[in-house]
């Protein structure tokens, strides 16, 4: 899992049947200098970090921080009632898992 900030929306018309109905977001992943940075709020520099859509069932918008998780921890975050081998009904590899209410990093860490 990582911690990421919400930065838009993505649409698509023409898309796996599976993913009928499922918000898309783009996020962009904090990276930890972003997370230490004096000032609060870490802001995060264009062009840093790659963006990385992650499917969402929670609501979260743009501006929001988030955890998104990935692999088998995502399908399971999206489908929680998948029995035991069953295959996922879509081909989702990142996806929220959690809004973030605020977040604290140890500073000599």
């Amino acid at each position: 899992m990582f911690l990421a900030r919400v930065v838009g929306f993505v649409w698509s018309s023409v898309k796996w049947e599976g993913l009928g109905g499922l918000r898309l977001l783009l996020v962009r992943p904090y990276h930890l200098d972003d997370l230490v940075a004096a000032g609060g709020d870490p802001g995060l520099r264009a062009g840093l970090h790659d963006g990385v859509v992650a499917a969402d069932v929670l609501g979260a918008g743009p501006g929001e921080d988030v955890i998104v998780a990935y692999g088998h921890a995502a399908r399971v975050g999206i489908e929680p009632d998948l029995a035991e081998g069953e295959p996922p009904h879509a081909p989702i590899d990142a996806a929220v898992v959690a809004i973030v209410d605020r977040y604290q990093v140890a500073p000599d860490v």
